[in-house]
């Protein structure tokens, strides 16, 4: 299965702590017309986690009144995809409809939930690569691999659910936010389903 023509391939080299603030950064000089946020898998919380974070969605509250909107590193093993909704919802100020899908949402629940949405306008979806599963938006314009894929299958999963609208013939985008170490990950992606990965210094 071939990697579509109409996708442009970037990445953005940057350490944990400012992962969620790049992202913000990248959403609002794109402004999708809808876009999927793909994280890894969820990792199981622990008492001490749960802990920290409900510490942080104390600080995600603050910055919703109009408090400091300095970001701060994240700790712990708190899900990606709570902590990146927390995020979000206080910081992101675009007219996209904020969505996240669960993996414990049947697939009926979840197509419902967004033919609802959907009438509204243009939908940002923060899923895993699980509960993405048979969920098809053509409207999709923008792919954001706030972690990268396990595999180059993945890669190419979550990079095919941009571009699909009939008769268009505009570039869609999928933007990877990597670590240093993580490069070469991306470059082996880029040989094996032979595209170029542009770097954007942000």
């Amino acid at each position: 299965m071939p990697m579509p023509l109409c996708l442009v391939h970037k990445f953005v080299v940057c350490g944990k702590g400012n992962k969620h603030q790049i992202l913000l950064v990248l959403l609002e000089s794109d402004a999708p017309d809808s876009a999927i946020i793909f994280v890894g898998e969820q990792s199981e919380k622990s008492i001490d986690v749960v802990c920290k974070h409900c510490v942080w969605v104390r600080f995600f509250s603050l910055c919703a009144r109009g408090a400091s909107k300095a970001l701060c590193v994240f700790a712990g093993n708190v899900p990606s995809t709570t902590l990146l909704i927390e995020f979000l919802k206080t910081s992101y100020d675009g007219s996209l409809e904020i969505l996240l899908l669960e993996v414990d949402m049947n697939f009926n629940s979840r197509a419902a939930s967004l033919t609802e949405i959907r009438q509204g306008g243009g939908l940002l979806l923060v899923s895993t690569d699980t509960a993405a599963r048979g969920i098809d938006l053509i409207e999709t314009t923008h792919i954001f691999n706030f972690d990268l894929p396990q595999t180059v299958t993945d890669y190419l999963h979550r990079a095919r659910r941009a571009g699909r609208k009939p008769f268009s013939d505009r570039k869609c985008i999928v933007t990877n936010l990597i670590s240093a170490e993580e490069r070469f990950v991306l470059q082996r992606f880029e040989n094996e389903l032979m595209f170029n990965c542009e770097e954007l210094m942000l």
